[in-house]
């Protein structure tokens, strides 16, 4: 019943996206980042995304609504960034670097065609509300189910997926988190509010109860983040550290046990192994300034570049993957696409304090620019270099310095068509007689 309910959800969004390519790419980022066709077995093997992504491309050239180019540094960014990862591609170390490389493009021109297409607020608005739906219901489930279980298990994501393991799946709902507040303070209705507050608890459990160190340092970077910037500073900031008083007591002991690892690192194999690895990736991109290209991390290679050949391990790290496989202006071109998108989110904030019309750019600057230092720090132990959802929430900011832009443009324009006010006349004097 469930498989048949899911395939008549998902399988006419293809058609439809045929001649409505804004739908058409709303549903392309709902399923590359929900995997929705991963819980049905008849189309668990089918490429959903792709079909979506292909009849989004087809219903943009019978509809000819091909949008704008959304000409920011950030968009040249991602096509100068796609250039080298394709010239990396041809001189990669392994054969196999083209196929990650299919999947990377994709991810790229899919990104710029999010940015063409949602330039407007209510679109934008959809895309946020489709980034956050999409992984916050695994947060939302996990949360429950964590909190049923008292913590004891882990929480997995779709198989097969960019979020299929719990250190990803807990990233992921560690970003969407402030987007999820954004939606709760444009929220006015009462119900709705708390269902998204709610929302936002859950996912923030289901993150502490994924059993990833890292993850759970960067939600804790997350929450001081947001509770330094909060006018309810102290009450965040005491809350905050009731909440983690309240888990250390509470806390089951396998969970306690998993991050008393951090103290203990070198006692354990895991992280010895990320270090051996991180040393490979210098040792790799000192050798090859370019790096080895995608899927450089392999068994055969760390014989050459590992200070312990025996000892593998993938990157675990977002920074070192891109040492590895990208080389040094690799690493450069990937460091100045987030800052230039953080420091874009930084200067909208600055631009819109003080305007109540466009507090909903700043609000929304604000949550992508948390979104982007939870992915920074989370992902410093993570080998999720290439997570779509970072690309789509990195173009989301570029749309929103378009539209705000574009609006701000023609609040200037109604004000100066305005007639002006007519004068006020006051009474005629009158004459004293001679």
């Amino acid at each position: 019943m469930r498989d048949f309910l899911l395939m008549a959800v998902i399988l006419p969004c293809i058609p439809v996206a045929l001649f409505n390519p804004y739908f058409g790419i709303l549903a392309y980022v709902w399923a590359g980042l929900m995997n929705p066709h991963r819980y049905v077995y008849r189309l668990t093997n089918f490429p959903v995304a792709l079909a979506l992504g292909g009849a989004t491309l087809a219903g943009m050239v019978i509809t000819k609504k091909f949008g704008r180019f959304p000409v920011r540094a950030e968009t040249i960014l991602i096509l100068v960034w796609f250039v080298y990862t394709t010239a990396t591609s041809i001189v990669a170390l392994n054969p196999n670097a083209w196929l990650s490389w299919d999947q990377f493009s994709k991810t790229l021109l899919m990104t710029i065609v999010v940015g063409m297409l949602l330039q407007a607020k209510n679109r934008l608005n959809h895309l946020i509300l489709t980034l956050a739906g999409s992984i916050a219901f695994f947060g939302f489930k996990g949360g429950i189910f964590s909190i049923l279980t008292k913590g004891n298990y882990m929480v997995f994501g779709p198989p097969g997926s960019f979020v299929e393991g719990n250190n990803e799946l807990a990233l992921a709902e560690l970003m969407v988190m402030p987007l999820v507040l954004y939606l709760i303070r444009q929220e006015t209705r009462p119900w709705p509010r708390r269902g998204l507050q709610l929302l936002f608890l859950l996912n923030g459990v289901s993150v502490i109860f994924s059993y990833s160190r890292g993850d759970i340092v960067a939600l804790l970077g997350l929450v001081m983040l947001l509770a330094w910037r909060s006018k309810y500073r102290v009450r965040a900031l005491v809350a905050a550290a009731v909440a983690c008083a309240l888990l250390v007591a509470f806390a089951p002991k396998a969970w306690m046990d998993r991050m008393n690892t951090i103290e203990t690192y070198r006692q354990d194999p895991s992280a010895m192994g990320r270090i051996n690895a991180w040393h490979f990736a210098w040792n790799l991109a000192n050798d090859r300034p370019i790096g080895g290209g995608f899927r450089a991390f392999t068994p055969q290679l760390f014989l050459r570049y590992a200070p312990d050949p025996s000892n593998y391990h993938d990157a675990h790290s977002i920074y070192f993957q891109v040492l590895g496989e990208q080389g040094f202006l690799g690493v450069a071109i990937y460091m100045g696409l987030m800052f230039t998108s953080l420091f874009r989110m930084q200067r909208l904030r600055a631009l819109t304090r003080g305007q109540r019309e466009f507090k909903w750019v700043r609000d929304l600057a604000e949550m992508i620019q948390c979104s982007i230092v939870g992915y920074s720090l989370g992902g410093a132990f993570l080998t999720v270099a290439y997570f779509d959802l970072y690309y789509f929430i990195i173009m989301a900011g570029v749309v929103l310095d378009v539209v705000y832009w574009d609006e701000r443009r023609r609040l200037a324009q109604a004000t100066a068509a305005a007639p002006a006010p007519a004068p006020v006349l006051g009474p005629l004097p009158v004459p004293r007689p001679a």
